[in-house]
């Protein structure tokens, strides 16, 4: 699953806003999720982010079940240098759950700003429901991630 975000914005400026623990508190906050705890560490040109973040969704009962209403999750991020651009990767490991979404992204100049590009995997490893969860992820991953890109197009201006 691939989604790309079109930003009227630098890449630079947006790159400076995805790596700042200040902004990333305000958004994760902003979406609706408990104030989160952050990590950032920098080796060299890498940047690299562990979120500790609580979620209140909305789910089928069936997978409210095995996941719960409140997804507790640690995501770390990895963010480096591509050419003109970044490029890293992320994964997301759910509390109680067995199974993670990777990611790998990449943000890149054009001529109209930048474009933001993220490629989830889900994966859960339970028999029977395993794939049902994981479309289930993938698409609540997906929107939170909608959510997080408009407040980050708000917060640029």
């Amino acid at each position: 699953m691939t989604i790309e975000y079109e930003l009227e914005h630098p890449a630079d400026r947006v790159y400076e806003f995805l790596t700042d623990k200040k902004f990333l508190a305000e958004r994760i906050e902003a979406v609706g999720e408990d104030s989160p705890t952050i990590k950032i560490s920098k080796k060299g040109k890498k940047v690299e982010i562990e979120l500790q973040r609580a979620a209140r969704r909305d789910l089928p009962r069936v997978a409210a079940k095995v996941i719960g209403s409140v997804q507790k999750f640690t995501m770390r991020e990895s963010w480096e240098p591509d050419g003109n651009g970044w490029s890293g990767s992320y994964i997301i490991e759910f509390d109680g759950v067995p199974g993670c979404i990777a990611a790998d992204f990449n943000l890149y100049p054009t001529d109209d700003g930048c474009v933001y590009s993220i490629t989830h995997k889900p994966k859960v490893s339970m028999p029977i429901v395993g794939k049902i969860l994981e479309k289930m992820l993938g698409s609540q991953v997906e929107d939170g991630c909608d959510a997080e890109i408009d407040y980050l197009v708000e917060v640029l201006g």
